[in-house]
């Protein structure tokens, strides 16, 4: 199954940096560890600063937007 996950290009500064998984039922993207942390998937796909790749067979490709 295809995941889609996401990284905010400023968090890369810092010594973690977290990633976000969609989450098709809700269509939030929730960061991995904590799926408190959440933004709405048009918030993520409207916004350049967040890179978005989907996954597939241990594979991440960029989405180009």
């Amino acid at each position: 199954m295809k995941k889609m996950r996401a990284i905010f290009i400023g968090d890369v500064r810092f010594d973690q940096c977290p990633v976000f998984e969609l989450n098709r039922e809700t269509d939030y993207f929730e960061m991995i560890g904590d799926p408190e942390f959440k933004y709405a998937r048009e918030v993520v796909e409207e916004d350049g600063d967040f890179l978005i790749f989907e996954i597939e067979n241990d594979e991440a490709t960029l989405i180009e937007r």
